[in-house]
């Protein structure tokens, strides 16, 4: 009896616990149906490159008709860190990905329990970390869309407001909070930039608030600017270069973000579907709050109301936030707010306005906090938790359990050493082609490719470092098809020799005098990202030495 009364008293395990049959559908051999499955190709290519030595990686070799892509340049590489851990350990691309979904649930979970108990009892903190789980929106991305980065971003989302809670909390402002902080921050920025570039504003909004709740201003401060630092600091090898190469891409948002605004009525009436988000009302996909979570949202603002003086100044500063923040998402998926996205800078390329429903369903456990004053609050909140999994566990399970494997998604969305049919089919709608390029190649093509004289490859480094012997009369010019961008260098008889962009394809071309000649072509990081590689393990080190330094989490 008194080990089932410890095991209860660990509300952090109870929350990994009752969310695990959230993940009962991963266990399924083989993939299923959802729409960003190309990311198990992804990971494929990411293992490509890091087999390579090519670190952290950015060009992949193989996409693109084999011109290759700078990927992780511009897409968000954590979640693909993590999936090929897990593939290095021994498991296929497949259930590497189905991995990586795996774990962000129970970690969500348990994390989310940490930031409420802040504010809240172990009861209802665990309630307001089961409807994190259980909420609609996050069955749409894991069995609908597979959306991998922002699947990996929920798991930091409360991470990051404990951190901010922590270090502006005058009797528990520890160092080691700067180095979660730091680390939480710059996870999300390297799992799902658009969730980040969201999220931020209301984090610094948290921060404003509890700032002018307490006395030691000064101290307090440099600890919050410390962390926005490190945290940035951290993961600019990723963001700097992303924003910095992006004009050297033809802009292309690949979706209207007019055409993907939820109405009021699909927010808030019940519905499910694993279709797409279309122009109109008509979409197939769910934009539902959820049942459960309107309850509680409706219940905590009416207890706000009744109970305002009960509540504690920081409750009242969670709740206020939590308030504000839930009204700013709402008005920002609906079409009235289009004037705002017409106007702010890179705010088209959220795509999907629906996307703050990630901000809605880290807000609504929040106002778990208002049942404090609420008499049988524990009960109450237990029955709706209950409610909440009977309603939902359901749609936790994608449309088709299709069963494939790697071979597939290789298959489809890797055209080397030829191009399926299916990749055929394929618009690779998701990447912007280089600027220099004034066509996307329709084909796949020779490696290499000269106006005279000839070529040997002497070695290929995994379709992508590559080293030719080279012999004509006369200058000769080498196509290499891969696409030309900031990393690539050229060493004809092992000096450096220059390269430029070709047509019509952007490919890499080096002009090569006459005679005997052996050239490498290899891909590797700049002189400004070497620096910020350099600054980001450094920041990284710091953190880690400031969550070492200064003690582990507090028992909760």
């Amino acid at each position: 009896m008194e080990n089932i009364k410890n095991f209860l008293s660990k509300g952090w395990l109870l929350s990994l616990l009752f969310s695990l049959p959230a993940a009962w559908a991963l266990f399924v051999p083989g993939f299923f149906g959802a729409s960003d499955d190309m990311h198990i190709a992804w990971l494929y290519e990411m293992d490509r490159a890091v087999k390579m030595g090519q670190i952290p990686p950015r060009f992949v070799p193989d996409l693109s008709f084999g011109f290759g892509y700078p990927l992780f340049n511009f897409v968000f590489p954590l979640p693909f860190y993590i999936g090929e851990a897990f593939h290095l350990l021994g498991l296929g691309f497949v259930d590497s990905i189905k991995a990586v979904f795996f774990v962000s649930i129970p970690v969500s979970a348990i994390c989310m329990y940490l930031f409420l108990r802040e504010f809240t009892s172990k009861w209802l903190s665990l309630a307001g970390a089961l409807l994190y789980v259980y909420t609609p929106y996050r069955a749409t991305d894991l069995y609908v869309r597979g959306a991998i980065g922002e699947i990996v971003s929920f798991a930091t989302l409360p991470v990051i407001a404990l951190s901010i809670i922590k270090l502006t909390d005058e009797k528990e402002y520890s160092l080691r909070w700067v180095g979660f902080g730091a680390v939480a921050l710059s996870s999300l920025v390297l799992s799902h930039n658009i969730t980040a570039f969201m999220v931020i504003p209301f984090i610094f909004l948290l921060g404003f608030l509890r700032f002018f709740q307490i006395t030691r201003k000064i101290k307090i401060f440099g600890r919050l600017i410390l962390t926005f630092f490190l945290g940035l600091l951290i993961s600019s090898y990723f963001w700097v270069p992303a924003i910095v190469d992006s004009v050297l891409m033809k802009e292309d948002t690949v979706f209207n973000f007019a055409d993907h605004f939820p109405t009021f009525r699909q927010l808030f009436t019940p519905s499910w579907g694993y279709g797409a988000s279309v122009p109109g009302p008509y979409d197939g996909m769910s934009f539902f709050l959820g049942l459960i979570n309107i309850i509680v949202l409706i219940v905590g603002v009416l207890a706000i109301f009744l109970f305002w003086k009960k509540y504690n100044p920081n409750q009242k500063i969670i709740l206020v936030w939590a308030f504000f923040s839930f009204i700013v998402s709402i008005f920002m998926m609906n079409y009235r707010s289009s004037f705002i996205w017409h106007n702010f800078p890179l705010l088209p390329y959220f795509q999907f306005p629906w996307r703050f429903l990630i901000m809605t369903t880290f807000i609504i456990p929040v106002f778990f906090v208002c049942f404090k004053q609420i008499k049988f609050q524990n009960i109450i909140a237990c029955m709706l938790v209950f409610l909440a999994v009977i309603l939902n566990i359901g749609n936790f399970r994608p449309h088709d359990f299709l069963g494939r494997g790697d071979n597939y998604y290789i298959n489809r969305y890797i055209p080397i050493p030829f191009a399926s049919s299916e990749y055929l089919t394929l618009a690779e709608e998701y990447l912007r082609l280089p600027k220099v390029a004034e066509s996307r190649p329709d084909r796949n093509y020779p490696l290499i490719s000269l106006n005279n004289g000839t070529a040997e490859i002497l070695r290929n480094d995994n379709n992508l470092n590559i080293y030719i012997e080279t012999s004509s009369s006369e200058d000769m010019i080498l196509n290499y098809n891969k696409y030309f961008f900031p990393g690539w260098k050229a060493a004809l008889d092992s000096s450096e020799t220059e390269i430029f962009a070709g047509a019509p394809f952007g490919q890499i071309n080096v002009k090569i005098p006459p005679g005997n000649h052996k050239l490498e072509i290899k891909f590797g990081e700049t002189p400004l990202k070497v620096m910020l590689d350099i600054f980001g393990v450094t920041a990284l080190l710091v953190a880690v030495f400031l969550i070492v330094k200064y003690g582990a989490l507090k028992k909760t």
